[in-house]
């Protein structure tokens, strides 16, 4: 992904050249602004830190019509990052997710102080502010942090979560050892947290499913599959999520999915949230 200098005119220049050969294919909806598929700071508390190299945004573009595009989305959007007024970097940002789910564009940077960022685009007037806080301020571990031992829920040992795993028909293979135990043996570790049976839309896909085929032949690795509710049956009419499975209220993760992806000594080597495509996955596993 580029990262480079750029002025203003240059930018708006070859963003509208861009969006003119990408967006709409002739579905009649236009590109109007960015929408973020992550905490902003302002909504929920921000989990992008500095310190700990590049932070990932997960964007989506909105159209005219106020909903995410979808059909038709453009194949790659330059989104100008800027921090008290000043350009820190330009980023040419590929389509993620097409045909999988609602299309997302992860922009990727490395934050050099802590505060509130601005993301523009030339297809919109509208800026897209967000914050970026000190590793102190967010209890989400990061790259090189290391994940702790935690008694995960298995088959065995349900550990409070009902049911253990909620993809349908058959419940995943990822649960025959905590977490506790995958620390201790020396492999690495793919561990997932994701609700199957309720997360399809938007940009929450089949990323149980996924890791389900692309990790089918590795026995060299644990894999490792965490619901985000302790018992929950899709049912929402009552206003309030039910409570969080034991693990992510210790962890205090309020989101999903997540995927980390640990070395043999629990390290934490690389981290997907929000919004993940089939191919971000794979190259995720590939650093296993």
């Amino acid at each position: 992904m580029a990262s480079y200098p750029l002025d203003r005119r240059t930018f708006l220049t070859a963003s509208a050249s861009l969006l003119a050969l990408t967006a709409c294919g002739g579905s009649g909806l236009q590109p109007s602004r960015l929408g973020v598929r992550f905490p902003d700071g302002f909504r929920a508390p921000s989990v992008a830190v500095v310190g700990h190299g590049p932070q990932r945004f997960p964007f989506v573009v909105i159209a005219n019509d106020g909903l995410p595009m979808t059909n038709g989305a453009p194949e790659e959007i330059a989104i100008e990052v800027l921090y008290g007024g000043e350009t820190l970097t330009v980023e040419n940002v590929a389509i993620r997710g097409a045909g999988q789910f609602t299309p997302y564009y992860p922009l990727t940077f490395t934050p050099e102080a802590p505060g509130s960022y601005t993301a523009r685009t030339e297809f919109s007037d509208i800026d897209v502010e967000f914050v970026v806080v000190e590793r102190a301020d967010t209890p989400l571990f990061h790259v090189g942090d290391s994940l702790p031992a935690f008694d995960s829920p298995t088959f065995d040992d349900p550990a409070g979560v009902n049911p253990v795993c909620s993809r349908s028909p058959e419940p995943c293979p990822f649960h025959e050892i905590t977490l506790t135990e995958a620390l201790s043996n020396g492999k690495p570790t793919a561990m997932l947290i994701a609700t199957p049976a309720w997360c399809q839309t938007d940009v929450c896909g089949s990323n149980l499913e996924w890791l389900m085929e692309l990790a089918a032949s590795r026995s060299d690795i644990n894999l490792i599959h965490s619901e985000v509710y302790a018992d929950f049956d899709g049912d929402t009419s009552g206003g309030q999520l039910p409570n969080r499975a034991p693990m992510l209220e210790e962890w205090d993760i309020a989101f999903e999915p997540s995927l980390f992806i640990l070395d043999g000594e629990g390290t934490i080597v690389d981290a997907r949230h929000f919004a993940f495509d089939r191919a971000e996955m794979d190259e995720a596993l590939s650093l296993m």
